[in-house]
């Protein structure tokens, strides 16, 4: 069976089922409210009194109506339909509702409704493939109402807040990574007049102690950007050019500008350029300048991803230098790590540390001794010079 609009499900239906429904519309609208009231506490809340409660009557009984009005008539456009629930998404959050009791009572009054139908259908010894269509025009009806009350709701909210909120919390949205909806993004994205773009480039400011402001100016003014958190960053598309201003960073400000990723991936970038930033205030990262851009740091951001596990790399394949005296163990290292990236000959490896042939032949027998046949292993190799490098990037005092 192929897929078909919602109105076009809704024209299949007799008109008579729906010439059997009208009547009782107000009734049932009664009946969806009480049962909202019953089921969602945020709801009862809300609709305490009389005056609340009648709006929310006349409310539903208008939706219904427009629901029915499509039994039994040739395709009507949704249009209308959905701008009517994308308008109470907007009421609901105004009403101090959460998104999700807004969609909860829509269910809620899907389902009254239904019994209902499915009442006046039986009464007319309607077949169950007619009810069965009706049940399937319900269903559509969730999937696009939902959707719509949901955009409705997301506007409502990206308005709700000034335009220095709306940057922080789309910011805070797409570097959280799960747990938004494009929907979400999309209205934020809107209200601050931000067209979300295929990739974007994350970045992290930190202030000194005593340091003044972020000046303003210095990013583009419709760019997701947070300076109220712990970790104040913004979005990007276009670094180079976005980020020009950052030259201009005050005494006492630092940048880190992460990886370009897929919007959907923002939350990675920022990660990276959190641990470069931390890594840089370790002194593990240097740069010039108040500006570090991460792509010019891959191999150290890898080699110090996870420093747990590089800790137990390192105790393993360095093993046989543990028990040497510091000098010793840095002119042994030294040498292995040059002869495991070159594979190189004493004489040239004697060339790179300036230092005399004779003087290499003599630690490369020492480190045959100590790591004989491991030398020889490519994936040994690998691992030694993995841990040398890592080694150089970290010293033991930092």
């Amino acid at each position: 069976m192929s897929w078909q609009p919602v109105g076009a499900l809704w024209a299949r239906l007799p008109r008579e089922l729906g010439d059997a429904v009208r009547p009782r519309i107000p009734a049932i609208a009664r009946h969806c409210v009480e049962g909202v009231v019953s089921e969602i506490a945020e709801c009862a809340e809300v609709f305490s009194d009389s005056e609340a409660r009648a709006a929310a009557v006349e409310l539903t009984r208008r939706g219904i109506e427009r629901a029915i009005d499509r039994v039994g008539v040739p395709e009507l456009l949704q249009n209308d339909l959905l701008a009517d629930f994308r308008a109470q998404g907007r009421l609901a959050f105004h009403q101090g509702l959460s998104r999700e009791a807004a969609q909860a009572a829509f269910r809620v009054t899907s389902r009254v409704l239904w019994r209902a139908i499915a009442a006046a259908g039986r009464q007319l010894q309607l077949s169950g493939d007619v009810l069965y269509g009706a049940a399937e025009c319900l269903f559509g009806d969730v999937v696009e109402v939902t959707m719509a009350l949901t955009d409705g709701y997301n506007a409502a909210q990206a308005e709700s807040a000034g335009p220095a909120e709306q940057r922080a919390r789309l910011f805070r949205l797409l570097t959280a990574g799960a747990g938004y909806t494009q929907a979400d993004a999309g209205a934020l994205a809107v209200a601050i007049g931000w067209r979300i773009p295929p990739r974007v480039t994350a970045v992290v400011f930190v202030s000194e102690p005593g340091a003044p402001a972020f000046p303003s100016g210095l990013l583009p003014s419709a760019v997701p950007a947070d300076f109220v958190s712990d970790a104040p960053g913004a979005l990007v598309a276009c670094p180079k050019a976005d980020l020009d201003g950052l030259r201009e960073l005050p005494s006492g400000w630092s940048a880190t500008v992460g990886v370009p990723v897929p919007a959907d991936q923002a939350a990675e970038s920022f990660r990276i350029a959190r641990r470069a930033s931390e890594l840089a205030r370790r002194g593990l990262i240097t740069t010039v300048g108040p500006v570090l851009w991460c792509e010019e740091h891959l191999t150290t951001l890898l080699l110090l991803a996870d420093e747990f596990l590089l800790d137990r790399l390192a105790g393993e394949a360095l093993e046989p230098l543990s028990g040497l005296a510091p000098k010793q163990h840095d002119e042994l290292s030294a040498t292995l790590l040059t002869q495991v990236q070159t594979r190189g000959s004493a004489p040239e490896i004697a060339r790179q540390l300036a230092v005399h042939p004779q003087t290499v032949r003599a630690r490369l027998r020492r480190l045959a001794e100590l790591f004989g046949e491991r030398l020889d292993d490519p994936d040994q190799r690998l691992r030694i010079e993995l841990a040398l490098r890592a080694e150089r990037l970290r010293p033991a005092d930092v």
